[in-house]
């Protein structure tokens, strides 16, 4: 009996396995589709909970916990469905202005009165990452569920006892795979889109 079900058991091993196989799959080839509706999820899953925590406690009981746990999860839902790409945009942003003050040899201390060198470059790079970031982010969610499904994808191989190695190079392959196959879906919707815009027919599937 191997080491995930002697934690697990067999039947939960074998479960486990498959929903991660399934679930890396899904994201891989199909994630830019669904990212919108998991992160509404997510955002309603969070928002009701710090409702509840902050009504039970303002009121005292479960009952204004509840409603406030409700108007939590419906602000929770639309702010992670409509400000997910503004914050992975500026995330990427953020990344790369820390990369260019670290090349830029930045200290992180500031004298008052004068511009300090890696910081102004700093920002320069993070606006205009986030602006190129924020055109592409379609893109950029396509290629990072591709990634994510690809990671899901190898780790529910090795629970199912598959080699390393082998649980490994399937994972890169599906993320490989994934996101060309998610960035081209892509690339065909902004030509279908830029074609009816101009009024010419679509360019036939490949």
């Amino acid at each position: 009996m191997t080491f995930h079900e002697q934690a697990f058991g067999p039947e939960a091993t074998l479960i486990i396995g498959a929903i991660l196989i399934l679930t890396g799959l899904a994201l891989a080839f199909w994630g830019h589709g669904i990212w919108s509706s998991i992160m509404s999820l997510i955002g309603a899953l969070l928002g009701a909970a710090v409702g509840y925590l902050f009504g039970a406690a303002l009121g005292g009981n479960y009952i204004v916990g509840l409603v406030l746990a409700a108007v939590g999860a419906i602000i929770g839902s639309i702010l992670f469905s409509k400000l997910v790409k503004i914050g992975l945009a500026f995330l990427v942003g953020i990344l790369a202005a820390a990369l260019t003050y670290t090349a830029l040899r930045g200290t992180g201390t500031f004298t008052p009165g004068t511009l300090d060198a890696p910081l102004v470059g700093s920002l320069l790079v993070l606006l205009v990452v986030f602006a190129l970031a924020y055109y592409f982010i379609d893109d950029l969610i396509g290629i990072i569920t591709a990634a994510i499904g690809g990671l899901l994808l190898g780790a529910g191989l090795y629970i199912l006892n598959v080699q390393t190695l082998t649980a490994a190079l399937a994972g890169v392959g599906v993320f490989l795979l994934g996101a060309f196959v998610q960035t081209s879906k892509i690339r065909r919707k902004r030509q279908m889109k830029a074609a009816a815009a101009a009024g010419v027919p679509p360019p036939p599937p490949r």
